[in-house]
């Protein structure tokens, strides 16, 4: 009797010190022990809307004899995936577990792997960064920071009896660097604006934008493709700047510069400004007029002219 009692001692001695994983085929290491760091190529799947942070295995066994019915469970430990934030970029995500996400805060208790009898079992799980399609929402990580841990809990049984459980964890490093404007929100969906003064007078052309004869406005439509997006929004124009008015966009002719204002304002945009509007519900629309000025005292030379600029949408 004593000699079986002895046996039983050394066989649940082996359960204790058992459990081993390895990370991308290495080296095996007891878990309980050491963590894992693991580097991830950064591919966003725009169609998925996700960067989903994979390119790594992690293998685990119990090394217990099939005798004693063994069977070792890895499950997700509370708080078990922590994003890190960036310079710039506060990320949102979760754990993707062979195509069920869960997003942040995950819960403890979700099964990622069991091994029986098998030799060894892959953890499954890995963690995700969302693409959010906002203005301004842009995903900026550097090659070798720390996106995110995984954290995970280990419980090895005998029948069914719990014999060990542990928590243990994984980083998650960039391979790579990021830097992604994921946004398609657009102006006009992106069609330029073709502002044609068409033939004009020189001496009809006047010095005032506000009072200019010469003018013509256009309105401008905000849209996003995803739905429940609202934002302020900057409007920014971006253009070379006139001679003679600082306020105005230069033409080929040195004599001539367009001026833009916003429309229910009557507020002039000179290059380098913008004007705050907004996007609610993934939709908005805004109306700015471009007005044809001559310098001071001047008289334009005849013949065509031609100017250009751009204006881009930006959250403050």
């Amino acid at each position: 009797m004593r000699y079986l009692t002895g046996l039983l001692f050394l066989l649940l001695m082996q359960t204790v010190s058992a459990t081993e994983c390895r990370l991308n085929g290495g080296a095996w290491v007891d878990p309980q022990v050491k963590g894992f760091n693991a580097y991830v190529d950064l591919v966003p799947n725009l169609a998925a809307g996700k960067v989903f942070l994979d390119g790594y295995t992690l293998e685990c066994r119990h090394g217990l004899p099939s005798p004693v019915n063994p069977s070792e469970q890895i499950l997700t430990d509370p708080n078990a995936v922590v994003l890190y934030s960036q310079p710039g970029y506060f990320p949102e995500g979760g754990l993707d577990v062979t195509g069920t996400y869960y997003p942040t805060p995950v819960r403890a208790g979700i099964l990622l792997s069991i091994q029986r009898n098998e030799p060894l079992m892959s953890v499954l799980g890995r963690p995700y960064l969302n693409i959010v399609r906002a203005p301004g929402q842009y995903i900026k990580i550097s090659s070798g920071a720390l996106i995110a841990t995984v954290n995970l809990r280990v419980r090895t049984y005998v029948g069914s009896s719990l014999v060990k459980h542990f928590s243990t964890f994984l980083n998650v490093y960039a391979s790579n660097s990021l830097n992604l404007n994921p946004s398609t929100c657009t102006i006009n969906n992106n069609a330029p604006i073709d502002v044609d003064f068409g033939s004009v007078d020189s001496l009809a052309v006047g010095e005032s934008p506000t009072s200019a004869p010469n003018s013509k406005t256009f309105v401008l439509r905000y849209s996003c493709p995803d739905a429940g997006i609202s934002s302020p929004i900057d409007i920014t124009l971006k253009g070379a700047t006139s001679s003679f008015n600082s306020s105005g966009l230069a033409m080929s002719n040195p004599d001539l510069s367009t001026v833009v204002y916003r429309t229910s304002t009557f507020v002039v945009v000179p290059p380098g400004g913008s004007f705050r509007g907004a996007i609610t519900n993934s939709s908005g629309r805004d109306s700015v007029t471009f007005a044809l000025i001559r310098k001071p005292g001047s008289l334009p030379a005849a013949g065509p002219f031609t100017g250009s600029a751009t204006l881009v949408m930006s959250v403050p």
